[in-house]
């Protein structure tokens, strides 16, 4: 029998619910792996805070840096998730210290990663982090594991719940963005301080930036992205994608071009009958295309408490069963410095919905631009849902591709017009 030693710093969702699952089933993992997980110490910011476990079962440690120091320890677990902050000093102690570490905490990984890992290298210890992607769908394990001698071309999915689910209620109840949203909070989704990451894109880019680290050996650098998030998605637009048979998501991809990182987040259309479309509400999904593997497409439950706790008892076996850790996958050394494709080289086709006056000669006007640039047009649709010919009209377009700069002058050019009244709401189609 191999006993782990364990220290948790963190006590909201993911640590309660590791906790719990702990004492629930510890006699179950003792059975089945010969490994007892035996929990030594916590640490929260609340003592005295109501919880699904009895805390005085454990040594509590006001200062969870001291359990970092502690000899008590072999593995310290780091769930509270700041970006650097007293999360990076836990992680940086216990590492020095000499201690093996899992973290959930994707904002740290994507920006601070690097000096960990090295540090972690440098005392042959395991940081494992397979909690900070994706909750409980095991990608990291998949892509360390599973394909890792399997060239990658580009890996692309949803990784973010609360905007899968903002996207997905809007379209099933013909609700608005801020009408959800709030919905989104009430039902614990997202707080006023999240949803700034998970609208805005961030925290899907963290994760990416991660993923894209570990399928193409590219330096941890959350500058290499490119985010936008999803808040000026309207309900017309999800209307529209409807009618033309997308669905609109947040997606997350990464590949190499011309020997350059591109590593986007931002929503795009998605034809209805991939895969990704039907990923709905707050689930995850993950597509990974190699050289062997046209689409090895993984989905599940990507956050929350126990999915992301089933990740951390994985990563946690993992450390028991080992005495060697390439937490990248591969020596650390290995790592690249890319230079950051520009989004304007990006080759795509494009929706556009074009808010203009309802006269004669406007469709014309607007489809010569297209024409001048040479920009083919799959479709065009006007859709006047009115009969106020004072308002403006929607005209939906859609391209074939073509390279971002090219359109973007046309866009310009067509928003100079007196009679387009608003800016152009441009999205990317996703294309496998």
């Amino acid at each position: 029998m191999k006993q782990l030693n364990i220290g948790i710093a963190g006590l909201g969702n993911v640590g309660s619910a590791l906790i719990q699952t702990v004492e629930e089933n510890k006699n179950y993992f003792l059975n089945k792996t010969d490994v007892s997980l035996n929990i030594v110490g916590i640490s929260a910011k609340t003592k005295n805070k109501k919880r699904n476990f009895n805390i005085s079962n454990y040594a509590w440690y006001d200062d969870p840096r001291e359990m970092s120091k502690n000899d008590q320890f072999d593995v310290i677990i780091e769930l509270i998730g700041e970006e650097k902050g007293i999360s990076y000093e836990i992680i940086e102690l216990a590492l020095r210290n000499k201690k093996h570490v899992v973290t959930g905490n994707k904002a740290l990984i994507a920006n601070h990663g690097k000096e960990l890992f090295e540090l972690a290298n440098q005392y042959s210890l395991a940081l494992s982090y397979e909690a900070a992607v994706a909750g409980g769908i095991p990608v990291i394990k998949t892509i360390k594991n599973s394909i890792n001698l399997d060239k990658i071309n580009r890996i692309s999915g949803i990784l973010n719940g609360t905007t899968n689910y903002i996207l997905t209620k809007m379209q099933e109840d013909n609700l608005s963005f801020d009408e959800v949203l709030k919905i989104a909070k009430e039902k614990g989704f997202t707080s006023d301080q999240e949803s700034k990451l998970d609208i805005g894109g961030y925290d899907a880019a963290h994760k990416l930036t991660i993923l894209s680290t570990l399928c193409f050996k590219s330096n941890l650098n959350f500058n290499n992205n490119y985010i936008e998030g999803i808040s000026n998605i309207k309900i017309e637009d999800i209307n529209f994608a409807k009618k033309l048979g997308y669905k609109i998501k947040l997606i997350s991809e990464a590949c190499i071009i011309e020997n350059k990182i591109s590593n986007f987040t931002s929503p795009k259309l998605v034809q209805i009958d991939n895969p990704l479309a039907s990923v709905d509400n707050a689930l995850n999904a993950i597509n990974i295309e190699t050289v062997h593997l046209q689409n090895l497409f993984l989905e599940g439950e990507g956050a929350g408490g126990k999915p992301t706790a089933s990740s951390v008892l994985s990563d946690l076996y993992d450390i028991s069963q080992n005495e060697k850790f390439d937490n990248l996958g591969f020596k650390i050394d290995k790592l690249q410095n890319y230079e950051k494709y520009s989004s304007e080289n990006i080759i795509n086709s494009y929706y556009l919905r074009i808010m203009a006056e309802d006269k004669p000669g406007v469709l014309s006007s607007i489809t010569n631009y297209f024409s001048d640039f040479n920009i083919s047009v799959k479709k065009i649709l006007q859709l006047p849902e009115n009969s106020d010919v004072d308002k403006p009209i929607p005209i939906i377009i859609t391209t074939h591709n073509v390279k971002k700069e090219k359109l973007s002058n046309v866009i310009n050019k067509i928003e100079s017009l007196d009679f387009v009244k608003e800016k152009i709401i441009l999205l990317a189609i996703h294309d496998n």
